[in-house]
């Protein structure tokens, strides 16, 4: 579980692009075969675990915001079994989203006696037309809601014209948090801000990552971060291409810090589309009850990529020695 009191320490001095050295990347193993999905209908996810209990969150389906809560993330669902164990985390849309059933790529964490949600939807009468995304927050007394978004987009992207989406909330190694998100209209999308203990800014965006490769084609999108431990580094993955699109992809990049600087893998995408399923994306890091690290990533079954729903997730274990890899090591 991501939980928040008072910052470790103060973040000063952040900067619009990061500085430093990049880390190598160092040893991976890029994954060969998706593993079949277990929550159908489940799309851009991310998991809160509160001591047993798991809530897996996703982008709107038949529910703006469904949350799934279960005690069980090894077992596979039907679409009914799902079903019954989700409900909706918030009743009340935004009143700056501009289609009301909209929300997607939710992001929950615990700030001090508050959960907070972080959430994408398109804004009303945006001036850039073509990037409406903006990046919304909600406030609840429990991770399942509800959920009650605020008057006022978090972010709306660079100097708030140009589009934000996906936030994801992370830590570092000494607990204090961030938020990751993807600003459009930049061919450097990835930027990371410094949070406080009540969920606000404390330094302005900053950059870390941007599309340098072929594979990366159209945009990047979907970051988020896991803390390597045995190198003392961050994995930072992110999503590739046009999500509804077969070729869209997942991809890896290690960071010195949530602040960056960060070096991506030139040799391809980390999840590409393999036994069946498609457009491997939206990837979330946490932690089970072990507290082994574990993936969770939304896909499509071959053939059946498409804008309206078809998405289900998968979750593998992450693996971080002697390889960074997903499932078990097969050479």
């Amino acid at each position: 579980m991501i939980r928040f009191g008072a910052l470790a320490g103060l973040l000063l001095g952040a900067t619009l692009v990061a500085s430093g050295c990049a880390p190598e990347l160092g040893p991976l193993f890029k994954l060969a075969a998706i593993a079949q999905p277990s929550l159908p209908e489940t799309s851009d996810p991310s998991v809160v675990r509160v001591d047993t209990q798991y809530y897996v969150y996703g982008s709107n389906n038949y529910l703006r915001a469904p949350v799934t809560k279960t005690t069980d993330i090894d077992r596979s669902y039907s679409l009914s079994e799902k079903n019954s164990i989700t409900q909706e985390a918030m009743p009340t849309s935004a009143a700056w989203v501009a289609r009301p059933q909209q929300l997607w790529a939710p992001s929950v964490a615990q700030f001090g006696s508050r959960w907070v949600m972080f959430f994408s939807a398109d804004r009303r009468y945006a001036p850039q037309p073509n990037n409406p995304q903006c990046v919304g927050r909600a406030w609840s007394s429990s991770p399942v809601g509800p959920f009650v978004p605020e008057a006022q987009p978090f972010t709306c992207g660079l100097d708030q014209v140009g589009g934000a989406l996906d936030p994801e909330v992370t830590t570092d190694a000494q607990g204090n948090p961030f938020l990751l998100v993807a600003f459009s209209d930049t061919e450097a999308p990835i930027h990371s801000i410094p949070l406080d203990a009540n969920a606000n800014p404390t330094g302005p965006p900053v950059q870390i990552l941007g599309r340098q490769y072929g594979w990366e084609y159209h945009f990047i999108e979907n970051p988020s971060m896991a803390y390597d431990y045995t190198r003392g580094n961050y994995l930072l993955t992110y999503s590739a291409g046009v999500w509804w699109q077969r070729d869209y992809s997942t991809g890896i990049a290690r960071c010195s810090s949530p602040l960056g600087p960060c070096t991506s893998d030139p040799s391809g995408p980390w999840i590409s589309a393999s036994a069946g399923r498609t457009a491997p994306g939206g990837l979330s890091f946490f932690t089970d009850t072990t507290g082994a690290s574990r993936a969770i990533f939304s896909t499509f079954a071959e053939g059946h990529e498409t804008t309206n729903g078809g998405r289900s997730a998968t979750i593998m274990p992450l693996t971080l020695t002697p390889l960074v890899g997903l499932g078990p090591i097969v050479k």
